[in-house]
């Protein structure tokens, strides 16, 4: 979802020829931050679909409705993509179904905390990290222990990949948002330390 404008808000969904769609996990408003790109993801919120009719073929095409705030609503189509395997990042508390990886003993450890100031452009967002370092040219590449790259979420909404240590949010709607930051290897598994995935939140507060 590409927003140009100001600060907006996905309030509804809708999709013909199914009995129920929904944001998953109760999610009911989904804010996007201004000037931004975010999508509905697996590893996000995502829609979900119930009583779809027909064959669920890889590849098929449905049509939803996405009603804003501001701009009204957009009609677009959804792809269905079977995933290629199903991995345990669910049972960590992780958004999604890829795979994690667990570091080994004598491995680095990788930890994060997250600190955020407001600036003329919206929220400027920092990553302070242990035993990790962000490698963009390693992407999609085999996994070397403590690198990787970040993903990034506002309420849930996945605004992307994060391959340095700070970045910038647009202005978000008013009231108290959730920005949380996951590590993941360059191979895509969510790092897990200790059973515990390698993640952290902060809030903040948009006039």
């Amino acid at each position: 979802m590409e927003n140009l404008g100001p600060p907006e808000q996905l309030i509804a969904v809708s999709a013909p020829g199914v009995t129920g769609a929904a944001l998953s996990a109760g999610t009911r408003v989904l804010s996007l931050p201004e000037k931004s790109t975010s999508s509905l993801a697996a590893d996000g919120v995502f829609l979900l679909l119930k009583g779809v009719s027909g064959d669920l073929t890889d590849g098929r095409t449905l049509p939803i409705s996405l009603a804003f705030a501001l701009s009204g609503t957009v009609t677009t189509r959804a792809r269905l993509v079977a995933p290629r395997s199903e991995g345990t990042a669910n049972e960590y508390g992780l958004f999604g179904i890829g795979d994690i990886c667990q570091v080994d003993d004598g491995e680095p450890a990788p930890n994060i905390v997250l600190t955020a100031k407001k600036t003329e452009m919206g929220w400027q967002i920092d990553v302070g990290s242990e035993e990790f370092e962000f490698t963009p040219d390693l992407a999609d590449g085999p996994h070397v222990p403590g690198t990787g790259h970040g993903h990034i979420y506002v309420n849930g909404l996945k605004l992307g990949r994060l391959y340095s240590s700070t970045t910038t949010i647009g202005h978000l709607p008013s009231g108290q948002h959730e920005i949380r930051v996951t590590l993941s290897t360059n191979d895509h598994r969510a790092y897990v330390v200790d059973n515990r995935p390698v993640t952290a939140s902060i809030r903040i507060h948009s006039d």
